[in-house]
């Protein structure tokens, strides 16, 4: 399929909307993380200067925490930012490494739609039973398992986004025209 001027230009401008999405979801967690900093910070003022430790300080850390890493992860798959062990690829003839290096991309990809799927199973289900979260402060469990699923779709189409990157590296349409 020949791709027209029109239809690039909307692919572009979705996958320049896709990462303003993550990118400010990067900032909310980066928000989120502060968040947990100055919770730490009060709770151990609170505790250890006026001996009057806080019931929710540890409730809003772990809420806080699951924020953080759920939207953090899409803007690091992004970038390229998450562990990689590249033995493997290293020693290969870089065409090979390049397909082995989007098969892991493709991987991820796949494990990241398929815990999607469990999730919004399991968050249909805890809003549908009203569960709440066992905590010194209750909030809906769904709310959270919002925010999983967000970080696993967004995490997801990062990785499917590099597979169809590393994939196409290297393939130069104008060079192949010429060459023809």
């Amino acid at each position: 399929m020949k791709q027209t001027p029109r239809s690039n230009a909307l692919g572009s401008r979705i996958l320049r909307v896709h990462d303003l999405i993550s990118r400010t979801a990067w900032h909310l967690a980066a928000f989120s993380l502060g968040l947990v900093v100055v919770i730490f910070a009060y709770e151990v003022t609170s505790r250890y200067a006026f001996a009057a430790p806080t019931r929710w300080a540890s409730d809003a850390v772990s809420f806080l925490l699951l924020v953080t890493v759920f939207l953090a992860a899409p803007w690091l798959a992004h970038n390229r930012a998450h562990v990689a062990v590249t033995i493997l690829p290293d020693m290969l003839p870089p065409r090979v490494e390049r397909l082995v290096i989007a098969a892991g991309f493709l991987t991820g990809a796949l494990v990241c739609f398929w815990a999607v799927w469990i999730c919004l199973g399991e968050t249909a289900l805890v809003r549908s039973r009203g569960t709440m979260t066992l905590t010194s402060f209750r909030i809906p469990k769904w709310w959270l398992m919002l925010v999983m699923t967000y970080g696993l779709l967004d995490c997801g189409l990062q990785f499917l986004r590099a597979a169809i990157e590393k994939i196409t590296e290297g393939r130069n349409p104008a060079s192949r025209e010429t060459a023809s």
